[in-house]
């Protein structure tokens, strides 16, 4: 018998791939900087939050990982 999948392990994995994706347009950003850059733009915002998301993607992919029953 399969154990049926949590959905909070879909969604860890969505966070992980959103994380990824927006950690690296952050970096690209940072080699590419804007004409006219947003005010608050020396944070760095799209690496501090993909970073987080990485993260958190990770912990809940890793946590709720699907595994088989005897």
């Amino acid at each position: 018998m399969r154990e049926a999948l949590s959905i909070w392990f879909f969604a860890g994995v969505l966070f992980f791939i959103y994380g990824v994706v927006i950690t690296a347009e952050g970096i690209w950003e940072l080699s590419h900087p804007l004409v006219h850059p947003p005010v608050l733009n020396s944070l760095h915002a799209p690496i501090w939050w993909g970073g987080l998301m990485f993260v958190a993607g990770l912990s809940y992919t890793i946590r709720f990982w699907p595994r088989k029953l005897r």
